[in-house]
């Protein structure tokens, strides 16, 4: 990012239920729209909105198809997809890009997720943008409980409601069930929101630090779980990976255990990160978890 210059943030979204069982987004931005203060900022708007209004309705995660898939270019320009979630992918995209415009009618999103897996306070980043990566590097020094993951994801383009304007983040908080509200995941991940309109608000003052460099984790593989030739599970994520979050493992490791009670260990020959273990939405995917590498990134 050009430390002499920049363009300043005009309007950033809060968004929430683009999974309509993630309950801590959806009711963290209808407290927003109650009471506006809590993320009002001088040097710009703050608008928080409900994304899969169908869905959080049925408090499921999707009507018909995952709505954080359906962001991609591709996906936007292909008008014949009949699913609620494609139809209203456009609606989104209206409201807050058009993604790819030269011109956005919002600058940033931050879009609220939660998770069953054991993440505690996580961002998710997947794009090269530099103010959202000075933006993630603050909130680490802020708040160095918060962990990053740089997710290179499960489509050919990035196609998360955070990709469509240009600057954009996750959170991503866990664990806690589908359809429940933890009030420590709730307040935590109201937290990292402050902290980021904080970061803008000095940012459109020119009063940031710039940072140089950030530890991350970084996507190196989705993991499925063992399964017979008819797809059915045959192994579960082993105990010792199970509510660990961000665990190490090494060649050997335990990591899956079958339905009889054998071990199944990790084979790989280098060391890696486990994210997004045992997370319930992904069961339909076919992943058990991803794999990562732990380093520090040059910003």
């Amino acid at each position: 990012m050009d430390r002499h210059s920049h363009q300043p943030i005009k309007k950033v979204a809060i968004t929430g239920g683009t999974h309509g069982n993630e309950l801590t987004g959806i009711h963290l931005v209808r407290a927003f729209q109650s009471d506006p203060r809590r993320v009002e900022r001088e040097s710009f708007e703050t608008v928080p909105m409900l994304t899969n209004i169908g869905a959080i309705e049925r408090v499921t995660r999707y009507v018909d198809k995952d709505l954080n898939r359906t962001f991609s270019l591709s996906a936007l320009e292909d008008y014949s997809g009949t699913a609620y979630e494609d139809a209203l992918s456009k609606v989104i995209n209206q409201r807050l890009g058009p993604k790819g415009a030269g011109e956005t009618a919002i600058d940033l999103v931050v879009d609220l997720h939660t998770t069953t897996s054991d993440m505690g306070l996580s961002l998710v980043l997947s794009t090269t943008d530099p103010l959202s990566w000075q933006i993630a590097a603050y909130v680490k020094e802020k708040m160095p409980e918060v962990n990053i993951f740089r997710w290179k994801g499960d489509t050919g383009d990035v196609s998360f409601v955070s990709s469509i304007p240009p600057h954009g983040l996750t959170i991503e908080v866990g664990p806690i069930p589908q359809g429940v509200l933890r009030a420590d995941m709730f307040f935590g991940t109201e937290r990292v929101v402050q902290t980021i309109l904080d970061y803008i608000e000095a940012y459109n003052r020119g009063e940031v630090d710039f940072y140089t460099e950030v530890e991350i984790y970084d996507h190196v593989a989705l993991v499925d779980y063992p399964r017979t030739e008819q797809g059915e599970i045959t192994a579960m994520l082993h105990p010792d990976i199970q509510d660990n979050g961000y665990v190490r493992i090494e060649k050997g490791d335990p990591l899956f255990v079958t339905l009889e009670g054998k071990t199944v260990p990790y084979e790989g020959d280098e060391p890696r990160y486990v994210l997004f273990a045992n997370e319930a939405a992904y069961y339909e995917k076919g992943f058990a978890l991803c794999l990562t590498d732990k380093k520090s990134i040059a910003l």
